[in-house]
């Protein structure tokens, strides 16, 4: 059996290891006692699950234009890709779920890397399903460390190649191609403990390069003080910061939301987020997925992300409420595009053609789709 493996830069991650990735160490310690994990041959007679077909490899002659494709028909985010000039080709990487899914389409030039993917939910179910696949003397064409996930490939009897892959839980390096050696035939032990380092290495990377040694965790205390966050207005609405993705680990974005009577946003979808409004003062027509809804001060509305959705202010007072989106994320397209409010009291600023063309320009990058008017 012939077994390669790729050997390519990984890229520095700006967190650290997640709680689960510790809590995995802890007990792989006991089974690595067992005989079935010091030789996981001795596994693959046992029941290997996996959880589904979670993205394939496509072939794309122009890798780069075909991610475009599926970002502006789609609404796919493009998270990552590679030059011509890569070891591997020119790639291009999307996900419609990034908080989710590292990613969900992979594009690539070479057509010897188009696959289809199945997930396993964790890493004895991986080297399980690789006990499997080497005790029936398939070749193994290629095991790597992905940063996001431990994978390994090999070919159908049709020849059409096959991923397998667990997730690290870490979807700060989903930035792809990376692509580290991996040798699955490790105790789980030490497999965990070689990625709790490099995590460990690459947070302590981020925080010299942000000047400080310090890595935001989601699990981390954090308090923000009243007045503190900044704000944003466009000629329909405005936008005070309350916390942000930065302060939460990307868990979620507060904000406070006023709108003049009158104001509002054109029909559009978020891809990436849901929203959820506590109206505080005023009144607040929402159309959602067909149908209306008339807020007043106390009501709160949920809106799911891909759900059709817009809101106006059908009052004679300005309407405010606060706004929720998870996860975070929204607030940057917030900072792009609406122009900063110095002063919270000036009149509201004309819709202008600039301002509707940034919009446009910056929503698909946010997952924001915005539609016609009906």
């Amino acid at each position: 059996m012939t077994q390669q493996t790729i050997d390519l830069d990984v890229r520095p991650s700006d967190r650290t290891i997640s709680e689960d990735l510790n809590q995995s160490m802890q007990t792989a310690g006991a089974a690595d006692q067992t005989e079935s994990a010091r030789n996981p041959q001795n596994q693959a007679s046992r029941s290997c699950r996996n959880t589904g077909i979670h993205h394939v490899g496509l072939r794309a002659k122009n890798p780069a234009a075909s991610a475009e494709f599926y970002r502006d028909i789609l609404g796919m985010e493009i998270v990552g890709g590679s030059d011509p000039d890569h070891p591997i080709g020119a790639t291009a990487f999307l996900s419609s779920r990034p908080d989710e899914e590292s990613h969900e389409i992979a594009l690539f030039a070479n057509p010897a890397f188009a696959h289809v993917a199945f997930k396993v939910s964790s890493l004895a179910d991986l080297r399980a399903l690789y006990a499997r696949v080497v005790e029936r003397n398939i070749p193994i064409k290629l095991l790597a460390d992905h940063g996001v996930s431990f994978a390994f490939y090999f070919d159908d009897p049709d020849g059409n190649m096959v991923e397998v892959y667990w997730p690290t839980g870490d979807l700060s390096l989903r930035l792809q191609p990376q692509m580290e050696p991996l040798d699955l035939s490790q105790p789980e032990k030490v497999l965990l403990k070689k990625l709790a380092a490099k995590h460990a290495r690459a947070g302590a990377v981020a925080g010299e390069r942000n000047g400080t040694t310090t890595v935001s965790r989601p699990n981390q205390f954090k308090y923000v003080p009243a007045g503190t966050g900044p704000s944003y207005r466009s000629p329909a609405d405005q936008i005070t910061f309350l916390i942000t993705g930065e302060q939460t680990g990307g868990a979620f974005f507060m904000a406070e939301v006023s709108v003049p009577p009158g104001g509002g946003t054109p029909p559009h979808v978020h891809h990436r987020e849901e929203e959820t409004f506590y109206l505080q003062q005023g009144t607040l027509t929402i159309q959602v997925g067909g149908e209306t809804v008339n807020a007043s001060p106390g009501d709160s509305v949920h809106l799911p992300r891909g759900i059709v959705h817009c809101f106006r202010n059908t009052g004679n007072v300005d309407a405010q409420f606060l706004m929720l989106a998870t996860p975070a994320g929204l607030e940057k397209f917030f900072e792009e595009v609406f122009c900063p409010a110095v002063d919270r009291s000036a009149e509201w600023p004309p819709m202008t053609e600039a301002f509707l063309g940034r919009a446009l320009a910056a929503a698909p990058k946010y997952g924001l789709e915005f539609l016609r008017p009906a």
